[in-house]
């Protein structure tokens, strides 16, 4: 087998640097947490006079004192730019205190602390969950510190700190001709992108991030720190629900192994149509990724070629992705749209397979946005893409050019290669997500972003006889109707199980987590 050389020590040195290596806290540990008495835990539903039982709170100092990292509090330096997320609209949110997490004591010691004092709290990994999940008025637990990443050369496994980046990856992977499917925003935490399934350009060939996914370490509800989480064993329930599940729901996990895939050189692609034969040139991006599955990976999308009000003859079309052949042969597949329009620009690039994902790397969405995801089965048809249009040219704007409005991540190929309950991750039949944004600026005043969140309401509801009754967890929206559904359908009574058997007194809890039972 291959040496692989060692990127970076794995930053999981808690547990280690104490010499042990056992996986549950101690019964007296249990006791001076609370979480061994039920009506301690947040969220119980054990009466408010049984919830005093049990020890008395010992505030933040106490916390501090227990962690190996940082606890920072308001005031303190670097706290403000600790609590900011990716997503402005959620930036008011300010916690009670950040702890940054160096190991999995640290977050055992948080989860603790949290059930004894009966504070709500939050885990960031990134900090781009754009439905705000990841921010709170109570303790933020930030993962970010255990960003160490491991080759094991006996097995050829990878594992990688939960608070890894997608570019920690990058500039870890960049020198091995290895790599693990992952997104291409920078600062995208491993943790979020991998327990929501994770989309990247490399999905279709490689498959989801979770694909990749073969154990994983988790501090659960109870204090307990489960490691070597994977698909046989006593936790195999819980490793199923990694895969998809989406975070915040049953543990935080405190590091994640992979098995990684060989990477070649690639061919990239960015091309821009004027505001001609949309309709047309759509449909035929969508047929040249649904009928070369496993080749190609596109991000299609209509977007306005100047600012202000949208209209028609104004909407461009692009095209940018990845794939897997020469240069040549991607010129002959793309032959049909593009002697159909002309383009605007037109590159195409063979490049190693790096230099091609630093080619493909974004910040978007950020600043203040608001998003919608539905799933796309098969081709989104021409009265679909005219909907689209139309609803468009209806968009109050605002002061930011909308280059978001309508895309098209391609989401087949080998992601369908899984079957839809072999994973939490239930998508497995469709082929595209279609992704409907709006955002804004310091500039819009309120009521403007009230119309822009309004008409994004309008279209998301316009769009779906056209689509599957399904959203991509990664892409959360506080609006979505029918969201427990939308995110896991058929796979809804699975996980309410891993929830009662992991978080029976529903610790993990926000806006949209899953719940204990499933609704009738």
């Amino acid at each position: 087998m291959t040496d692989y050389p060692t990127i970076k020590t794995f930053a999981e040195t808690s547990s280690r640097a104490a010499g042990k290596t056992s996986t549950a806290v101690s019964r007296r540990r249990l006791f001076q947490s609370g979480a061994v008495i039920a009506g301690a835990a947040l969220g119980s539903r054990i009466p408010g006079a049984a919830a005093l039982e049990g020890p008395p709170p010992r505030g933040l100092d106490a916390l501090a004192r227990d962690l190996r990292g940082r606890l920072i509090r308001p005031g303190e330096p670097g706290f403000l730019v600790a609590a900011w997320p990716n997503n402005g609209r959620w930036a008011d949110v300010l916690p009670l205190a950040i702890a940054m997490c160096t190991g999995g004591d640290d977050v055992r010691a948080c989860i603790n602390w949290a059930r004894q004092e009966r504070q709500t709290f939050a885990v960031r990994c990134g900090g781009h969950n754009y439905a705000g999940f990841s921010t709170t008025h109570g303790l933020l637990i930030d993962v970010k510190p255990m960003s160490g990443i491991q080759f094991d050369p006996k097995t050829g496994f990878v594992t990688i700190g939960a608070g890894a980046s997608n570019q920690d990856m990058a500039d870890a992977f960049r020198a091995t001709g290895l790599a693990v499917p992952s997104g291409r925003c920078p600062t995208v935490g491993i943790s979020g992108l991998t327990l929501g399934g994770g989309w990247g350009f490399s999905a279709t060939r490689n498959g989801l991030t979770c694909d990749a996914l073969r154990a994983t370490d988790a501090v659960t509800a109870d204090g307990t720190l489960h490691r070597g989480i994977a698909a046989t064993g006593d936790d195999a329930s819980l490793f199923w629900a990694a895969r998809g599940g989406g975070g915040g729901n049953f543990a935080v996990h405190t590091s994640f192994t992979f098995e990684p895939h060989p990477v070649y050189d690639v061919t990239v692609f960015n091309i821009v149509w004027p505001a001609r034969h949309q309709i047309e040139l759509m449909l035929d991006l969508q047929d040249i990724q649904l009928n070369n599955p496993h080749l190609i990976s596109t991000r299609s999308k209509l977007v306005p070629i100047v600012a202000g009000q949208v209209q028609r003859d104004k909407l461009g079309v692009q095209t940018l992705g990845q794939f897997f052949g020469p240069p040549d042969q991607l010129r002959a597949l793309l032959d049909r749209p593009l002697s159909r329009s002309k383009p605007t620009v037109a590159e195409i690039n063979r490049m190693n397979y790096w230099s091609a994902r630093d080619y493909l790397v974004t910040d978007d969405p950020g600043g203040f946005y608001d998003i919608r995801s539905s799933y796309v089965a098969g081709q989104l048809g021409g009265d679909a893409i005219d909907t689209m249009m139309r609803c468009m040219e209806k968009s109050p704007c605002g002061s930011v050019l909308q280059q978001n409005m309508g895309i098209l991540f391609a989401a087949g190929g080998r992601v369908k290669a899984v079957r839809p309950t072999d994973t939490a991750y239930v998508h497995r039949e469709s082929d595209f997500i279609l992704e409907m944004e709006t955002s804004w600026s310091p500039l819009d005043m309120p009521d403007m972003v009230k119309r822009q969140q309004a008409w994004l309401t309008e279209y998301f509801a316009a769009m779906q006889r056209f689509v599957k009754p399904q959203s991509y967890v990664n892409f959360p929206s506080r609006d979505l109707p029918n969201w427990l559904d939308a995110y896991y359908g058929e796979n809804v009574g699975r996980l309410c199980e891993v929830k009662r058997r992991y978080d029976p007194d529903d610790v993990f809890k926000f806006p949209q987590s899953v719940p204990l039972k499933k609704p009738a």
